[in-house]
């Protein structure tokens, strides 16, 4: 039996970070964890603290037995149309300055990218082959990631996977909808306003799956390839502020769509990940029961 590579997880710290971590050294991987900074519920997997940005910041735990998992970066929609600048530092800068290290150590490398990736206009599901054109900064920097991937591949051999994560969700989280709603509806569980019509369709996987789906890409998909990584179910806003409304023993609380749009949002982002599955990946968590288990966490936090 051959012996298990070692892994670097960057953005140990964050959300994703932190599950993919925890995930790899359960089954048995020597992980190193790097991470701006160490904070509640990082300290199990942040073992280096290290601000990333300049070139080969990373290196020296680098070598060309390590599956460097490349989580650092930022995952804020709204945040780049708002500050594009930022969102290019942090997000295509650093890919950048990441794939510099992985052309001198001969690691291998998967690259995190994003459903925010495709064409708005195209029908969904969205499979790898759907035309790619993003509507925000964040979109545009992870679809020039995994240009900068695949050029780093051509060029000079280096063993890039590439994975479009949808929307993730579970314990751990401290944005983005899912929290929102729920810290809205604490303050005030009599109505809980959203954004939009409430139709808007997004694709939800429990991130427990999203990292056991990054560590099956990293091990078992092919150098160069791209998988989508979600669900494959369309879910409105609408529906997934009434989940949450449900876990909370709050089903009476009535939703109530604004009808304002967001600069940058898609009107419909969701995969279909049969490429993932072709890999023996199965997704193991409802999204009912990680609803559950998100509320959950969120009263105990």
């Amino acid at each position: 039996m051959s012996q298990r590579r070692k892994a670097v997880v960057t953005g140990a710290g964050g959300f994703i970070g932190q599950s993919m971590v925890r995930y790899l050294r359960s089954l048995g991987v020597s992980v190193t964890g790097i991470g701006r900074r160490t904070f509640p519920g990082s300290e199990d997997t942040v073992d280096v603290e290290l601000d990333m940005r300049g070139p080969a910041a990373v290196d020296r735990w680098l070598n060309p037995d390590t599956d460097l998992y490349h989580l650092a970066g930022s995952a804020d929609v709204r945040r780049s149309v708002s500050t594009p600048a930022q969102d290019f530092a942090d997000n295509l800068a650093l890919t950048f300055d990441t794939l510099e290290s992985v052309r001198k150590t001969g690691c291998r490398i998967l690259f995190p990218s994003s459903g925010s990736v495709y064409d708005n206009e195209s029908p969904g599901p969205y499979t790898e082959k759907t035309a790619l054109r993003p509507s925000s900064p964040y979109g545009a920097a992870k679809m020039a990631g995994e240009a900068y991937c695949h050029a780093f591949a051509q060029s000079y051999g280096a063993d890039v996977r590439i994975a479009r994560i949808f929307s993730v969700f579970g314990p751990g989280m401290r944005r983005f909808a899912i929290f929102d709603f729920y810290k809205r509806l604490q303050s005030d569980p009599s109505r809980l306003t959203i954004r939009g019509d409430g139709n808007q369709k997004r694709d939800y996987l429990y991130v427990t799956d999203v990292v056991s789906a990054l560590e099956r890409i990293m091990t078992k998909g092919s150098p160069a390839g791209i998988y989508n990584v979600g669900s494959g179910k369309a879910r409105t806003i609408k529906e997934v502020a009434e989940t949450v409304t449900n876990a909370m023993n709050l089903g009476a609380t009535p939703v109530l769509p604004d009808g304002q749009s967001q600069p940058g949002e898609l009107r419909e982002m969701y995969s279909d990940p049969s490429m993932l599955r072709s890999l023996g990946w199965i997704e193991s968590v409802s999204f009912s029961r990680g609803i559950e288990e998100t509320v959950a966490w969120l009263k105990s936090h």
